[in-house]
């Protein structure tokens, strides 16, 4: 029987970390992917690794930082587009990333339960969402978001809200562009909710 490919995503937040806990045991996590950039948090020191990982060790849950693989602030100036901001588009095609999902595949054999964790508490506005979501859906997988509330929401719900934000400008099927589906219009609201929230790194 093939492995269910569902991968979780949750933000730390401000939450305490029994609080974070609770909502890991709620949805039977074992295995955290912390896709920050860099593992460490100035307003809420909790969360960086040299206090998680031994928080989350002790209650049998695996840590792994794969900033490298699925950050959105990369080092690489090859992963800016012409505006200077951070391409989404680039680092899906990056050896890094790719090797990341890889090795996302390899923990659910394995029988991991996965959740991505970012800072952000809304994944509507984080790119483990913009970024990472839209390309495991679109390769099989099924992703669901772990809300502060320890409510959940399906991918598909963000991307509902993704098309009513950028409704009025997002192309329609017409006479003149006959092929125009949702699909063609997803794409181009997740790269305009993605040029809203891509870093910018200073450059001289």
């Amino acid at each position: 029987m093939e492995t269910e490919k569902r991968i979780y995503t949750i933000g730390h937040s401000t939450h305490s970390l029994d609080y974070f806990k609770e909502l890991l045991e709620k949805y039977e996590i074992n295995c955290i992917v912390d896709v920050r950039q860099f593992a460490a948090s100035t307003y809420n020191p909790q969360y960086n690794e040299s206090n998680l990982r031994p928080f989350l060790e002790a209650h049998q849950i695996t840590y792994i930082h794969m900033g490298t693989e699925f950050g959105a602030r990369p080092q690489d100036l090859s992963m800016l587009d012409i505006d200077g901001k951070v391409d989404f588009d680039k680092i899906k095609k990056s050896k890094p990333f790719l090797a990341g999902i890889e090795r996302l595949k390899k923990g659910l054999q394995k029988g991991y339960r996965i959740a991505l964790m970012c800072s952000q508490s809304d994944p509507f506005d984080c790119h483990r969402f913009v970024l990472i979501a839209y390309y495991l859906v679109r390769h099989g997988f099924t992703v669901t978001h772990i809300l502060k509330d320890k409510t959940c929401v399906d991918n598909s719900f963000l991307e509902k809200l993704l098309l009513e934000k950028y409704e009025k400008k997002l192309p329609k099927a017409d006479l003149f562009n006959p092929h125009i589906g949702q699909e063609e219009r997803l794409k181009i609201a997740y790269r305009l909710k993605e040029k809203s929230i891509a870093y910018k790194p200073f450059t001289h």
